[in-house]
């Protein structure tokens, strides 16, 4: 299941390689937005993740402490 509880697709496009199409055919940009979240991404390597969906942050943020522990600052 997805954070909202939606089956996950069978989806070789992922995000990841719409964001790598994405800077090799808009080269002067900076920014990738889609339904989920804004990506502004930098020359050094690094990127700003903003998501769109506030409710699943938290969701998130649980999958993402159990793996691994201590990425997360204390709440």
């Amino acid at each position: 299941m997805l954070l909202d509880g939606k089956p996950v697709p069978y989806n070789r496009a992922d995000v990841t390689r719409r964001l790598s199409d994405h800077i090799h055919e808009n080269r002067h940009s900076n920014r990738y937005e889609d339904e989920m979240f804004v990506i502004k991404y930098f020359q050094k390597g690094t990127a700003h993740i903003v998501f769109k969906r506030p409710e699943l942050i938290d969701k998130l943020n649980n999958i993402i402490a159990r793996h691994y522990p201590g990425a997360l600052p204390a709440r």
